[in-house]
């Protein structure tokens, strides 16, 4: 009896051995699973990382694409704004996703007000128009530099070109990733049921299929595959017991003619060469945008001048109407010869009005150009380039331009890609012939205890593939095409350059017409002030008429060396970015080149100086 309840223990120990053992070999199989679906879990949250390295690594290839054109300061950076959408995984429902909703209501619908007409005092209104506004204390004041750098910061302008630089350096990003080994692992759990002889089974399943794949520099691939599966019976119904098996297979195709040599990198070699596009195209954007922040900051600092020598006309014409009204009460002058110096003034007056309203619009141009906000005040602070005119010669101008302009080099690198572009097509014609090679090995491990691969790739294959080219149509087509495409850069090169001639030359009269303007305007205001001394020194001897065509003559004369000054100097940056010689620094300065003094004039007055008021 006791032999036997040893026996027991015995046999029911080992039992239990057995079960523990089980236990613990299932529990090894749902852990695989668990840490799987945890790995999952997190690489989700690896997520704000992933996209902070992608960010780097964008803003590495535009510096690099920035430095290999001469431009390190023009680098963008991909700015986190509070606004930027960052997306959701599964797009909301909403009531206008299909249809947007249209706000429109019918005119029976809306309401007006009609203003009652007011009469208007004609004494007051010229009290009111040549009232000098003081700005307001909170105004922010802008000079040519803070423009820039604010348009730099804040201008929906420049933000547009950046984002459009961004997105070539992401493309960038794509081809060269393409070219770097790229692992994939699915990984595939399921529950399979079975029915034989009228028993039913099931069985759960996971499915774990790890693969890498790398492009080869000259063509083909070469690819790696491990299948692990696994079963698990979760009744016993059905006998079948616990199944695993691993499968790997090493596969290699190589082509020797279509699709062989470069032409295999083709989208990163493009890729590449849009980044240099992308650069200098950039570049070229910043120096337009530049110009057309100087050109805007310069006509309102012009308005701001032709405003002032309005008013200055309203006064001189204040002067006359006063003496006429004098004269006329004292009975030396007849009332028409009053009316007439009135009728002047209240035209002049109508035209200040309309010089004002314009200023205010040019200001919300400027603003929005700028990225500031319509509704905030500010304050154009009088300043003005000043740069010496340059000496230029028309054939050396013309072959800067042909040398520097960035443009022009886009357009010619373009001809070299249309080029491989037809060597590409003539490769697409040819016949195919692949190399391929694979190898495989089939195991049947409990790899959940272990996996010990000791026997050699026993499968394997190599061998030929021929495409025979029966048809060939398309491709040549496609030959056609590219050549038909490689004339039509060539031409457009040879048209930008013709184009870039002309702009350089027009760029030169330009210079050259408004110094000229500018040495006519001044003559033109000696006269008008000569003219304006002399009715001031004998005005007996003028009459009304003589005396306001004076005022106005100088006045026109002030706006016009005013306008002819402005000229001059946007002209001469025009030259400087049409043969390839602007280059202007992040915050707002212009690098001059060798030789070349950048000046400012700054304060009221920079623009023309107005004569004195006598006294009435």
């Amino acid at each position: 009896m006791i032999e036997d309840v040893h026996i027991t223990i015995a046999d029911n120990s080992r039992s239990s051995v057995k079960m523990a053992r089980s236990v613990a070999k299932q529990s090894r199989r749902w852990s695989y699973v668990a840490i799987t679906a945890l790995a999952t879990v997190i690489f989700s949250s690896c997520d704000q990382q992933r996209f902070a390295v992608i960010d780097a690594e964008t803003e590495d290839r535009l510096r690099k694409a920035s430095e290999s054109i001469g431009e390190p300061s023009s680098v963008p950076t991909i700015k986190q704004a509070e606004s930027r959408y960052a997306g959701v995984n599964f797009t909301p429902d909403s009531p206008g996703l299909n249809e947007p909703p249209t706000d429109n209501p019918p005119p029976e619908t809306l309401k007006y007000e009609a203003r009652k007409r007011a009469v208007i005092d004609a004494d007051k209104t010229i009290r009111e128009v040549t009232a000098v506004v003081e700005p307001l204390a909170n105004a922010e004041h802008f000079t040519l530099a803070k423009s820039v750098q604010y348009g730099i910061n804040k201008s929906l302008e420049y933000r547009i070109a950046e984002e459009q630089y961004l997105l070539i350096a992401l493309d960038l990003l794509i081809q060269q990733h393409l070219w770097t080994p790229r692992f994939i692992d699915t990984i595939t759990p399921r529950v399979q049921g079975l029915g034989i002889n009228g028993a039913q089974s099931t069985a759960l399943q996971l499915v774990n299929d790890f693969s890498v794949r790398q492009k080869l520099p000259y063509g083909g691939e070469i690819s790696a595959t491990i299948l692990a599966q696994a079963s698990e019976q979760l009744n016993d119904a059905i006998q079948t017991g616990q199944a695993s098996s691993l499968d790997i297979a090493l596969n290699l195709q190589i082509p020797l003619l279509r699709g062989a040599g470069l032409v295999a990198q083709e989208p990163l070699i493009q890729a590449k060469r849009n980044m240099i596009y992308g650069a200098r195209a950039f570049e070229e954007f910043r120096r337009r945008f530049y110009i057309a922040i100087f050109s805007d900051f310069h006509e309102l600092v012009v308005q701001q001048q032709v405003i002032a020598n309005t008013r200055n006309q309203i006064d001189r014409l204040r002067l006359i109407i006063e003496r006429e009204d004098a004269l006329v009460q004292s009975g030396r002058q007849v009332a028409f010869q009053a009316d007439l110096a009135k009728q002047r003034a209240l035209f002049v007056i109508d035209r200040l009005i309309g010089l004002e309203e314009g200023y205010k619009f040019a200001v919300d141009r400027f603003k929005l150009r700028i990225g500031y906000e319509t509704d905030a005040p500010i304050v154009i602070d009088p300043e003005m380039l000043d740069l010496d005119p340059p000496v230029v010669e028309s054939a050396r101008a013309v072959a800067s331009a042909f040398e520097w302009r960035l443009d022009l080099q886009n357009t010619r690198d373009q001809v070299a890609d249309a080029k491989r572009a037809v060597d590409n097509a003539r490769n697409a014609v040819l016949p195919g012939a692949n190399l391929v090679a694979s190898a495989s090995m089939l195991k049947n491990p409990d790899f959940f205890n272990g996996i010990q691969l000791d026997d050699s790739f026993s499968d394997y294959t190599v061998g030929m593939q021929f495409d025979i080219p029966l048809d060939r149509t398309i491709e040549e087509i496609n030959v056609r095409k590219a050549q038909v495409r490689l004339e039509q850069l060539d031409r457009a090169f040879i048209f930008a350059q013709n184009g870039a001639a002309v702009e350089v030359r027009q760029a030169i009269r330009r210079i050259d017409r408004g110094l000229y303007s500018v040495s006519l305007q001044d003559r033109n205001l000696d006269i008008a002030r000569n003219r304006q001394a002399s009715i001031d020194a004998a005005p007996d001897r003028a009459t009304p008429r003589d005396r306001t065509d004076a005022v106005d003559a100088l006045s026109a004369a002030e706006n016009d060396k005013a306008r002819a000054l402005r000229e001059v100097q946007i002209a001469i940056l025009e030259y400087l970015r049409q043969t390839g010689q602007l280059r202007v620094s992040d915050d707002g300065e212009i690098i001059a080149p060798d030789g070349m003094e950048v000046r400012y004039r700054r304060g009221a007055g920079i623009l023309a100086q107005p004569a004195e008021i006598p006294p009435a």
